[in-house]
């Protein structure tokens, strides 16, 4: 997948801003995902989940238990009306494991299709792993390695590149209920059973040695909550979290070993997590163990994303994630939706030799640096700053999240000693952070120029010419004044090493 940004008039852009809704059941829970519209950077309008257990009783009995198929038709029709409520113009329903294995699966989806009012998908454990995939695929730069995606009745498996999804894959039946009702007997017997399955899929034996085990599933994600709240990272966001392997083993045995009481005490353990995290943890810790990855990475987007990236055209999906979400997010704020565009050209002579993924990253700046122009201008930088590195795009991990953050701070002229940045600042190398500045005091020239008007921007050139820094001004009536304009073009050449600047106005 080539860092391609995204182009005005592309299908993608052009599409009616219809919610597109997907609607999963699971073996533990039943989850709907309302997002905004389908593209190619997807931001969930609403999500809600309801924990049914509908395949709790599978693996002992063979049958979805009544109780639990209730619940499920229940939450079904609740998500039906939420749907329609917001206007979602297509609404898939897949099902997963617990029907496609249960004698009474088929009688099951009657009457689920029955309380949705549509036709449910049951998709096979090759779909399932491939859904997965698909999620992880678009919502990493480049990503290399193993996908496994967790869920109540099993463990989905499957390799990603790239180019995208592999073709191997792995389904097996550990999810986080069988396992869980396995270890209230004997922790030992279960990690062996668990390894014993893993052992009949040969191809998972150091399938990510050298590269990355991406995780997916509502049980992982968990436990990189409880990561996050136990130590001082100062960034507290799930997607592309990492660990080393070791890390994720030691998270894994010490949380597969902790009783319900000692659970509840844990930092940031959801609490309708509890039943099942034990599992969760044990199984992170025995595929890692097989895996034996570089890093392990957890993903906030898996086989509903997937779903929703398997509709779009093939050139849509070669557009970078973050740049698509960047703009989306720029041109909904700025005060002109081409102004972003327009900054990363006027300030690319200032970085000649930034490779393809700094490239990217200074084109993500520049599309929501004019986005927070509506706040007080008390406030503008640390609620750009907060903004920017919470913000759910994909395509981007933690290091890079706090340079987006940091360089847009600085754009709107907060100051480098703020403690109130400093934690986060913690995540950047010095040449990222000296670049994000540069970067940060470019982009406050250029808004002052310019007014935010694109053209007005166009008729200026900022260029450094040997230790001297100039800028270009075709139009000098339209110049700001120069106490205005100086020090900003003083701080641009201090942030490239230079002492000397020059205006010229000559047409």
């Amino acid at each position: 997948m080539q860092p391609v940004g995204p182009r005005r008039g592309t299908v993608a852009q052009e599409r009616a801003a219809q919610p597109f809704a997907v609607v999963d059941i699971g073996s533990n829970s039943i989850r709907l995902v309302v997002y905004e519209r389908l593209c190619r950077a997807p931001i969930a309008l609403f999500n809600e989940k309801s924990v049914c257990a509908l395949g709790k009783g599978v693996a002992t009995t063979g049958r979805l238990g009544s109780p639990e198929i209730d619940s499920a038709l229940h939450a079904l029709r609740r998500f039906a009306h939420i749907a329609g409520a917001l206007q979602a113009g297509e609404i898939e329903y897949v099902a997963t494991d617990a029907v496609r294995r249960a004698e009474n699966g088929a009688e099951f989806l009657a009457e689920a299709e029955r309380a949705a009012g549509r036709p449910i998908i049951v998709l096979s454990g090759r779909e399932e792993a491939h859904a997965a995939a698909m999620g992880v695929a678009y919502s990493f730069h480049e990503p290399q390695g193993v996908v496994g995606d967790l869920g109540g009745g099993s463990v989905d498996l499957s390799t990603v590149a790239p180019s995208g999804p592999g073709t191997i894959y792995g389904s097996l039946p550990i999810g986080t209920l069988p396992v869980t009702r396995m270890l209230l007997e004997d922790r030992a017997a279960t990690a062996a059973f668990v390894d014993a399955h893993l052992a009949t899929v040969p191809w998972l034996a150091g399938a990510a040695t050298g590269s990355r085990f991406y995780v997916v599933g509502g049980g992982w994600r968990a436990l990189a909550r409880v990561r996050l709240a136990m130590t001082d990272t100062p960034l507290k966001v799930v997607h592309d979290y990492r660990l080393s392997a070791d890390e994720a083993v030691r998270l894994g045995r010490s949380i597969a070993g902790l009783d319900n009481e000692e659970l509840q005490t844990v930092p940031g353990m959801p609490g309708r997590r509890l039943e099942t995290v034990r599992a969760a943890a044990l199984l992170l810790e025995r595929v890692v163990r097989r895996l034996e990855p570089e890093r392990v990475v957890f993903s906030a987007f898996g086989l509903r994303e997937g779903r929703a990236f398997a509709r779009l055209a093939a050139g849509e999906l070669a557009i970078d994630p973050l740049l698509a979400g960047a703009w989306d997010f720029g041109a909904n704020r700025s005060r002109l939706p081409e102004i972003g565009s327009a900054m990363g050209q006027w300030t690319a002579s200032l970085f000649a030799g930034e490779t393809s993924s700094q490239h990217r990253l200074r084109m993500a700046v520049c599309e929501v640096s004019d986005s927070a122009w509506r706040e007080h201008p008390a406030f503008r930088a640390r609620e750009a700053f907060y903004r920017m590195a919470q913000y759910p795009f994909i395509g981007i991990d933690h290091a890079e999240r706090a340079f987006l953050a940091y360089a847009v701070f600085i754009r709107y002229e907060g100051s480098p000693d703020d403690l109130f940045i400093r934690p986060l600042l913690s995540l950047l190398a010095e040449p990222d952070r000296r670049r994000a500045e540069l970067l940060g005091v470019a982009l406050q020239l250029g808004y002052r120029i310019s007014a935010a008007v694109p053209e007005l921007l166009r008729t200026s050139r900022l260029w450094r010419a040997g230790d001297e820094l100039r800028l270009h001004l075709p139009a000098p009536d339209a110049a700001p004044d120069p106490e205005i304009l100086r020090p900003r073009l003083r701080a641009v050449a201090k942030a490239l090493g230079l002492t000397r600047t020059k205006v010229l106005t000559a047409a």
